[in-house]
């Protein structure tokens, strides 16, 4: 049972990790093409990859904070925007940069879904508020993100949905676990749910009603 426990812990790091990347790096192009120093980039970079997490973790009272307990997650970050340095401006501003923008987006959004809603279940939060934590962890990094770079947040858009991917993938992926699925396909489950939700929202604009 202790094994079983600790795959599972295991599984839900990855994920996690996963999650931090994909949204620092879409910190790091919006910063970049924001022609934004050093300091700026990593800054926006650590808001994007732990916004939304440290929003749950203080709401449900999960200390200490998930980053400050994994600070190789914070000096991975910190690589990752000085090699970005090495790169000129005309890099970010390409049209396939901006595709891996949103891909790296979505999967974060996937990601950040499922993991803040196993979170907050196993910190003993209902469904609804589980629901809704899972969608927090999900958007609020991208908020800060888009905030300090001077853009109105995605989830703020009247455009293509994206609040509401994130609240699908924790539905799917909670609704799952009441189903008795194993904890890491539970959570493939909601980021694929997620994504896929995502991808056809942009295709097809996709928006709700009002």
């Amino acid at each position: 049972m202790l094994s079983f426990s600790h795959s599972i812990a295991q599984s839900i790091e990855v994920v996690e990790l996963l999650g931090v990347l994909a949204f620092a790096f879409t910190g790091i192009i919006e910063a970049r093409k924001k022609a934004m120093d050093l300091i700026g980039v990593y800054t926006v970079s650590m808001m994007a990859a732990f916004g939304g997490g440290t929003i749950r973790d203080l709401l449900i009272g999960n200390y200490p904070l998930y980053w400050i307990t994994h600070s190789g997650y914070a000096l991975t970050l910190l690589g990752f925007a000085l090699a970005s340095s090495l790169l000129g401006a005309a890099f970010y501003d390409n049209k396939l940069v901006n595709n891996a923008f949103e891909v790296f987006d979505t999967l974060g959004l996937g990601l950040f879904a499922t993991v803040g809603a196993n979170i907050a279940q196993q910190s003993g939060c209902d469904f609804y508020i589980s629901l809704l934590l899972g969608t927090v962890t999900a958007v609020f990094g991208g908020v800060l993100r888009d905030i300090v770079c001077n853009e109105i947040p995605k989830v703020f858009h009247r455009n293509e949905l994206y609040a509401t991917c994130a609240l699908a993938g924790s539905f799917v992926f909670l609704v799952s676990i009441q189903f008795g699925l194993a904890n890491l396909a539970a959570m493939l489950f909601g980021v694929l749910a997620t994504v896929l939700l995502r991808y056809f929202a942009m295709k097809y604009r996709i928006r709700l009603p009002f």
